[in-house]
């Protein structure tokens, strides 16, 4: 049992759970009224045995920030019947003079919240969708990791004054350009300094084709995420992995209920402060998820050169701004636009036709 939104006269009973390693910290709302927090040892047939003890015959709803713990309470409460919702800390309001956070706190909270009906749950992939969400995991680990052995590796060269002993700077870090780094003639400590460097930059390549292999085979095995994959693919600018990494984010396409919902995923929705006749729209909330954020503005670089329509909205954008952001912002609206495709296509299960 998934659930977006939902209506709060339809329990009697309102959890408020914080969640951690070694224990959970719940507030239950009950007519109005708030019981003091409990604290029970992290396991989830504890909590559904208090939950069938404490408030049996109610109709009782739980509510748990997603954090390092997962979803394995979800799974369990969900599994028993019971519904849950993982909502994202972000979406939990702040007051400016609060100056205390402890579990107890956070916990009341959540249950005041999800009583007055203000809380909505994150995409909780489920079955095959969470297992492709572990393999896009660890690659974006060891991209993470060949990113950083680059810089370390510039770093030293630069520290060391040794890009003048290279014949040229190789932006796309080539086979010849690798092995002219391992010629440097330099004192044994930079030496292997550099070495090591250089080896932690060819393990994480390895490890990165491991990874896309395995990637690519989990779609073999799984139809129904080829023929997402597929569809996805056929939008300009979308490749392999572009398009597994929405599907290992968003989960089941078929969960989807909005066509504002991936862009606001993304952080990609305008901040807006207006008041009576003044409208303020500021930059891009950033409050989504930023790996993905960074692949669709990488894919809009790409989209309008190929399909006319988004050059056409992308140099119509560009126009209205000043020329200092105009490029920046533009991308930005083409890649947002870009969700709207890939709702349109995933919810419709089709082909994207170019224009």
């Amino acid at each position: 049992m998934t659930l977006r939104g939902y209506m709060p006269k339809d329990f009697d009973v309102f959890i408020g759970l914080d969640v951690d390693k070694k224990s959970y910290v719940l507030a239950v709302r009950d007519n109005d009224s708030m019981s003091r927090p409990v604290r029970m040892p992290a396991n989830p047939e504890i909590l559904l045995d208090y939950i069938n003890k404490r408030h049996k015959g109610k109709r009782v709803i739980c509510a748990y920030e997603a954090g390092p713990t997962g979803f394995g309470l979800y799974d369990y409460l969900t599994e028993c019947g019971v519904p849950c919702l993982v909502v994202s800390p972000l979406s939990i309001p702040k007051a400016k003079n609060e100056t205390a956070k402890t579990n107890k706190i956070d916990a009341k909270k959540i249950a005041e919240y999800l009583q007055y009906g203000k809380l909505k749950s994150v995409l909780v992939p489920i079955g095959k969708y969470r297992e492709l969400r572990h393999l896009v995991r660890i690659r974006e680990k060891y991209v993470t990791m060949r990113v950083k052995a680059k810089q370390r590796i510039k770093a030293l060269l630069l520290q060391e004054s040794l890009y003048g002993s290279l014949k040229d700077e190789d932006v796309s870090w080539s086979g010849e350009y690798v092995s002219n780094l391992k010629e440097i003639k330099t004192t044994d400590a930079v030496r292997y300094r550099l070495d090591m460097l250089l080896m932690d930059l060819e393990y994480s390549r390895m490890q990165l084709l491991a990874v896309c292999k395995k990637l690519r085979d989990f779609c073999k095995v799984h139809p129904e995420i080829d023929r997402y994959k597929t569809f996805l693919s056929s939008i300009p600018g979308i490749g392999f992995i572009i398009a597994v990494t929405i599907l290992a984010k968003i989960g089941d396409p078929l969960k989807l209920y909005s066509i504002r919902q991936l862009a606001a995923f993304t952080g990609m929705i305008p901040w807006e402060k207006s008041t009576g006749d003044t409208e303020n729209k500021g930059s891009i909330t950033h409050m989504g998820n930023r790996v993905l954020r960074s692949l669709l503005v990488e894919a809009a670089w790409s989209a309008i050169r190929r399909d006319a329509r988004l050059r056409q909205f992308y140099f119509r954008i560009k126009g209205r701004n000043h020329p200092k952001a105009a490029a920046k912002k533009a991308i930005v609206a083409v890649a947002r636009k870009m969700t709207q495709i890939i709702f349109r296509i995933l919810t419709d299960q089709r082909m994207y036709v170019l224009q």
